[in-house]
């Protein structure tokens, strides 16, 4: 399992936060399993992307 974590400041758009989340998932294949969490706090948004593990037959 790989886990991504980043802070943006609260006025930062949604389009950067797209191309950061989209950059991230150019890196990886595309049959894996992505869970992305997008938090809005006080004074930040986080972002939290999670690649699972492969599970071989």
């Amino acid at each position: 399992m790989k886990h991504f974590q980043k802070y943006f400041r609260k006025n930062t758009p949604d389009k950067i936060i797209d191309k950061y989340i989209k950059l991230v998932l150019k890196t990886f294949d595309p049959d894996d399993e992505v869970e992305i969490y997008y938090d809005l706090e006080e004074e930040m948004k986080k972002v939290n992307i999670t690649v699972l593990d492969r599970v071989l037959n």
